[in-house]
């Protein structure tokens, strides 16, 4: 089976959360921000438990997991907690949290599932950036309707490597990329991201976050500052997304609604909160 690039906008006429704006927003540019996810006082949780995590995860790097093949460097286990929801329960739990999922079914209707997660944290002074990518080039996934939450667990900016946008860019299907430098916390890079608008710096406020398409084109700068910028991206489909390999089902769950699509499980959660 081939996979479809095609952009299918969203069609909700009465969204519960989001406002049409918003949606118009998502359709045309490909993203909404910011939204507010978490109060004070449980981004601070969060912040806590990821702290636990990534020194856990920097005394013993072989618990990390690199997820693209190779043993994880020293220099990158701040990125290695990548599908933890699998097995880490504090994960899990935020993937059903009812601040994210709203704005998520009003984009891709009642029925969801998550099925993947990723902690992008950019330590103080970190020397890799993210280069220019569409998510749906990764996956083996069909169609390209997963929807990415971006949740800050620190505030983001252009100084401390905040994500960019390439508004509009998530209409044009598949587009070419060449293999990205050691420098790049990902290997695939857009070979030229001229023909699009300039870049939307994704600024956030620790317990915000962002929606936006697999197929719109973004990344990151370096972190030159001496300030972390930590966020938790989580992956949301509707059940007639396809996966091309059975790996993916045994990563998801049904985090909304009432999932009967065959080719989707919903696995047996993680009881674990730290590794």
């Amino acid at each position: 089976m081939e996979k479809d690039y095609t952009f299918y906008p969203t069609e909700t006429e009465s969204p519960r959360f989001l406002s049409i704006a918003q949606i118009e927003h998502f359709n045309r540019r490909g993203f909404i921000s910011p939204l507010q996810g978490f109060s004070e006082e449980i981004i601070k949780k969060q912040q806590h438990y990821f702290d636990k995590l990534l020194q856990q995860i920097s005394d013993a790097s072989e618990k990390g997991d690199n997820h693209f093949g190779g043993v994880v460097k020293r220099d990158s286990v701040q990125y290695s907690l990548n599908c933890y929801h699998t097995k880490l329960r504090g994960i899990w739990e935020t993937m059903y949290a009812e601040p994210l999922l709203r704005a998520v079914r009003d984009l891709l209707g009642n029925d969801v599932v998550a099925w993947a997660t990723h902690y992008f944290c950019k330590l103080p002074g970190d020397g890799k950036a993210v280069s220019f990518h569409q998510d749906a080039s990764y996956w083996g996934l069909t169609p390209a309707k997963t929807v990415t939450v971006w949740l800050a667990l620190d505030d983001t900016d252009e100084d401390n490597g905040a994500m960019q946008f390439l508004p509009g860019s998530h209409k044009v299907g598949h587009i070419p990329w060449k293999e990205s430098s050691e420098e790049s916390v990902l290997n695939q890079q857009i070979k030229d991201i001229s023909m699009f608008d300039k870049p939307f710096s994704n600024n956030l406020k620790a317990g915000e976050y962002s929606l936006h398409s697999s197929l719109l084109v973004h990344g990151s700068p370096k972190n030159q500052s001496s300030r972390r910028r930590c966020g938790l991206t989580i992956r949301y489909a509707p059940q007639d997304v396809v996966p091309l390999s059975p790996n993916y089902s045994k990563m998801s769950y049904f985090v909304s609604g009432h999932i009967t699509a065959p080719h989707w499980q919903d696995n047996v959660p993680p009881s674990e909160y730290f590794l």
